[in-house]
């Protein structure tokens, strides 16, 4: 369990891959996407190998990298199936993802983008795509230390790299000295808008 979180990141002048640990600490960019494309629609991970694999929407593209941003890898390039690709999963030795061009479902060999099947024909176009399988869903407890007592903490346990975790509390609530148990914060900002009430914490504003 690696403790890592990755997204993708549309911004003009400067479309990346970025990760964080789940406790959301070291923000870091793994890779810039600009000659590759530009526009990184969805991203997956192979656990097993522990590589980042992203499609580019406007490249019409798929590449793959490892956890620390190299051996950069194109895995699939000028396919008619892949003309507007919005979404990508992984499974096994393939990868698959959705059109919205072709209004399909498709899946190619992970490493080299051969065998090329289109698994599903859609009449609208096909937005998100996940595969239900228990690889898919790490439950690695003996490794995990939010797996026993939720880690010591009493709200929210957040797995960090290493094996190690940071306990966190919900909105307007901060940790108390121990580290590990919330309590309420009495200073609380309080503003009304249309639609809902919100609250802000006078000793941490940005959380």
């Amino acid at each position: 369990m690696e403790g890592l979180l990755f997204w993708t990141d549309w911004e003009e002048g400067a479309p990346r891959l970025e990760r964080c640990t789940m406790a959301g600490e070291d923000r870091t960019t793994i890779k810039y996407v600009g000659s590759d494309g530009g526009w990184p629609n969805g991203i997956t991970l192979d656990y097993v190998l522990k590589r980042v694999y992203w499609i580019d929407a406007r490249s019409d593209s798929i590449h793959t990298i490892d956890y620390n941003g190299l051996n950069h890898h194109l895995v699939i390039k000028d396919q008619e199936v892949l003309s507007h690709p919005f979404s990508i999963t992984l499974f096994d030795n393939y990868v698959y993802w959705t059109d919205w061009r072709t209004n399909s479902v498709i899946r190619a060999n992970k490493w080299n983008g051969t065998d090329v099947t289109v698994i599903q024909r859609t009449q609208s176009q096909p937005f998100g795509i996940q595969i239900l399988h228990s690889s898919r869903q790490p439950n690695d407890r003996n490794n995990n230390p939010c797996a026993t007592n939720n880690g010591g903490c009493s709200h929210l346990c957040l797995l960090s790299v290493n094996q190690t975790y940071q306990c966190a509390c919900p909105h307007v609530m901060r940790l108390d000295t121990d580290k590990k148990r919330c309590v309420q914060n009495e200073e609380i900002l309080l503003f009304v808008m249309s639609t809902e009430i919100r609250g802000v914490d006078l000793q941490q504003p940005n959380h």
